[in-house]
């Protein structure tokens, strides 16, 4: 399979993952948040948080649909869930995020970060290429 292939199945299931994922927290905001042991005094934040999540699935998708074209956007995929990370990593070590939020965000941003900053590198070097 083609690095441009792995790249677009790479978009598509972060996609996939990231509307799964925020559904729950844009229509019914205090039980997502209850979910991973959050009980969130304003819970339009924990919507609003949700919707962009919502929207980079957006993004990643778009990106998968050409990844050739649409390379610039990869950096844009693990600088989002490197900053999502940071933040709820942080939060965690300050005593403000329970384990099972910090779980979710290992699985759903520390582990593809490297991925997708991988795919980031190899498809920008692949369009390089395509120019020469």
């Amino acid at each position: 399979m083609t690095i441009d292939k792995q790249a677009q199945w790479l978009c598509r299931a972060n996609a996939i993952i990231n509307w799964t994922l925020s559904i729950r927290g844009i229509l019914a905001p205090v039980g997502m948040a209850a979910t991973f042991g959050i009980f969130p005094d304003h819970p339009f934040v924990f919507r609003l948080w949700s919707g962009f999540v919502f929207m980079f699935g957006c993004m990643f998708w778009e990106t998968g649909r050409d990844v050739q074209a649409k390379s610039i956007l990869f950096k844009y995929n693990w600088i989002e869930k490197s900053i999502t990370a940071f933040a709820v990593t942080l939060g965690y070590f300050m005593g403000d995020v329970p384990g099972r939020l910090m779980l979710l965000i290992v699985l759903t941003n520390w582990l593809w970060i490297p991925v997708i900053l991988y795919y980031d590198i190899a498809v920008r070097r692949l369009v390089k290429n395509v120019g020469k």
